[in-house]
């Protein structure tokens, strides 16, 4: 018997984050579970093309993204096309669900057609369900909505954890899943940067998503990042990620409140700030911030029990804010947590000989965390696109939304 040799080409694609103060791009050259960072460029933009996680100055935004992927492409003398994105909007909502679904005949296998008809059911029940809770919390119905994504992350067969169902016969079938869904009107947005930088946006990364892909052996964990301009929450519960909620209190306050009270630029209170000073406006602003945390936590929550891992970053140091919530009890407002918040930090293994998992290194590289979590995710999106049930469920959306 021949055997014919095939070299697998690689899949080059760009990452781009949108920031408030800058754009940042990568390409990124994958192959198998490789990945190989082969270019980064980051373009600073005035503060108010961004401004409270929403893009303002849409023209120039698209303009710095064109800039960063003309230079690239000149640099390497390669032409990349797919583009996966982070969009920076507080129009994001994140809803869960699980779906147990009885089979009507048990004795028979599960073929493709039955597959199919299984995740339509429970992508249908999960969308009425998700629907209404959207309107009920915003108003948005589900015309002014866009989904953007739909991720198991775990499916049982009679009360077994499994990642196959083709051939099999089981009487019960329980599928956890995300949907991740957009306004519209912001996803008109992709569209409009999408004509501008003239690549196919295959797809749309929120960071509070992404975030949790470097946490995938850790089934239990708090996320909190920090941003300039917003604060972010992720609760992963039972390795499901159970909620996410953008936060109109940022770390700008705090600045602003030592700028008035020291004759100190931004960058002196930055470098500083983790040091025995400004101990007014520090503790008015943890007393602040463990409020937001313990209510927006019971919000998520209800009456389950709060997972007293945490990961926390922000753009510099924030070893006091550490400090401070691994000292306090959190068991206010009807938050439930068992025992004293315990920071950890994420695993990246496919990066693991080129950086330092430690805290200096996650308090110093908050952008990073950032990439690598969305070049994680885009790594499983890859991997997904093989996968049986991935790929009917993406098929099921797809004649769905037809």
């Amino acid at each position: 018997m021949n055997f014919v040799k095939q070299e697998i080409k690689p899949k080059i694609i760009w990452i781009i984050d949108i920031w408030t103060y800058k754009v940042r791009v990568w390409i990124c050259k994958i192959i198998d579970r490789d990945v190989e960072l082969i270019w980064y460029w980051e373009k600073r933009q005035e503060e108010d093309y961004v401004e409270m996680q929403e893009i303002q100055n849409l023209k120039w935004v698209s303009e710095n993204i064109s800039l960063a992927i003309k230079k690239a492409e000149k640099d390497w003398g390669i032409e990349v096309k797919d583009v996966i994105i982070n969009i920076p909007t507080t129009n994001l909502f994140f809803e869960f669900s699980q779906v147990n679904h009885i089979r009507d005949n048990s004795e028979k296998e599960i073929d493709d057609k039955e597959l199919y008809e299984i995740m339509k059911i429970v992508e249908t029940i999960a969308l009425k369900k998700h629907f209404k809770s959207i309107k009920d919390a915003s108003g948005y119905k589900k015309s002014d909505l866009k989904l953007i994504i739909s991720n198991i992350s775990k499916i049982t067969s009679d009360h077994k954890e499994t990642k196959e169902l083709i051939w099999t016969n089981p009487k019960e079938v329980n599928i956890s899943l995300l949907n991740v869904f957009i306004a519209e009107s912001k996803y008109e947005t992709i569209d409009y940067i999408k004509k501008a930088i003239k690549k196919d946006i295959i797809n749309i990364i929120p960071s509070e998503f992404a975030i949790t892909w470097l946490f995938k052996e850790v089934k239990d964990v708090v996320i909190i990042d920090i941003w300039n301009s917003h604060t972010s929450i992720i609760v992963k519960k039972d390795d499901n990620i159970e909620w996410a909620k953008k936060l109109a209190f940022w770390i700008n306050d705090l600045i602003k409140q030592i700028r008035k009270n020291f004759n100190l630029t931004k960058n002196e209170i930055i470098r500083t700030i983790d040091a025995d000073r400004y101990l007014w406006e520090k503790a008015n602003f943890l007393a602040i911030f463990k409020d937001v945390i313990s209510i927006t936590l019971e919000e998520i929550l209800w009456w389950n029990i709060c997972p007293n891992n945490f990961f926390m970053i922000w753009g510099w140091a924030n070893k006091f804010v550490k400090n401070y919530l691994s000292s306090i009890n959190l068991n206010d407002w009807n938050l439930k947590i068992v025992g004293n918040v315990k920071f950890i930090n994420p695993k990246i293994d496919f990066l693991d000989d080129k950086i330092e998992n430690n805290d200096d290194w996650i308090d110093s590289a908050k952008s990073n965390v950032n990439i690598y979590a969305m070049i994680k995710t885009t790594l499983d999106f890859i991997k997904k696109d093989k996968n049986k049930i991935e790929k009917t469920l993406k098929q099921v959306i797809h004649d769905l939304d037809a």
